[in-house]
């Protein structure tokens, strides 16, 4: 992890960042928690530039207080003051670095949620279904009269 964040040290710590920042809330008693270790520390890796914080909701639970934690692991994206995305529970690196890499689209940005592309749904499978039981019905038809 980066840093250790208080509630002594909040303040100074973010007020001066002018980028997305990561917030870490666990404990070391929170087996999911230590699961998310190496996950973060493949994200540190990877997106040095992207500030880690971690606050230990045992050692500074006004601060998981005023952030209504109210389960650990939870991870927030923030940006100033203001939380972007969060995730609760074991976050798979890949659902970090998607979030972190888009968080900066306009639609996101706009609309607090990423746009999902329309895709076009086969019925390939609908129509073969629909048109063997055409066929079976038929041939029930057929061999009964």
């Amino acid at each position: 992890m980066d840093y250790i964040l208080t509630s002594e040290n909040f303040d100074s710590s973010v007020n001066a960042l002018n980028r997305p920042y990561i917030i870490k809330f666990g404990s070391e008693t929170c087996g999911p928690c230590q699961t998310m270790k190496p996950v973060l520390e493949k994200f540190r890796e990877s997106y040095p530039e992207i500030k880690l914080f971690e606050v230990d909701t045992d050692q500074s639970p006004e601060l998981a207080s005023h952030f209504e934690i109210r389960s650990v692991p939870t991870i927030h994206i923030c940006e100033g003051r203001e939380i972007l995305y969060s995730f609760y529970g074991v976050t798979p690196f890949r659902d970090l670095e998607f979030v972190i890499t888009n968080i900066d689209q306009p639609y996101f940005r706009e609309h607090g949620q990423f746009e999902v592309e329309k895709q076009n749904k086969s019925y390939s499978f609908e129509i073969l279904i629909i048109l063997l039981l055409v066929i079976f019905i038929g041939a029930f038809i057929f061999l009964s009269l």
